[in-house]
């Protein structure tokens, strides 16, 4: 299952005093912290309820999430993603179109992976142009 990508293309401004390079390091490491903590986020188990049946989980959910960092050129691109090869039930647990018991179990799904992705950066993107252009 893929999961949310961030993408950001670093456009240098015309006539203005700017750190290329530290402004990609910057990007580049806010990519980077960013998908792990989406990774951790996401597979952040809710307690289980139902534990009357003697079922004991496994943990393979949470060790399918990963994150991927490429970049090259003026592109940065993070990826956030579950292995349906570890756990191909993933999609009905926290995929686009959850069957209903699980978000109502508490299980976080790819929509608030995105929501959570999407601020993180939004907040970090705007700290560093802050910072760098002092």
């Amino acid at each position: 299952m893929a999961g949310p990508r961030i993408r950001i293309i670093v456009i240098p401004p015309r006539g203005a005093e700017f750190d290329g390079p530290a402004m990609r390091r910057s990007l580049t490491r806010l990519v980077t912290d960013v998908t792990h903590d989406g990774v951790r986020f996401v597979a952040r188990y809710p307690a289980q309820s139902l534990v009357a049946s003697g079922y004991v989980r496994t943990g393979t959910l949470a060790r399918s999430w990963s994150a991927r960092v490429r970049s090259g050129g003026s592109k940065i691109e993070g990826t956030v993603g579950s292995a349906g090869n570890i756990a191909p039930y993933n999609v009905f647990v926290q995929g686009e179109a959850p069957v209903g018991m699980f978000p109502k179990a508490g299980w976080r799904g790819v929509d608030e992976l995105d929501k959570f992705l999407q601020t993180r950066v939004e907040r970090g993107v705007q700290d560093i142009v802050d910072r760098l252009t002092r």
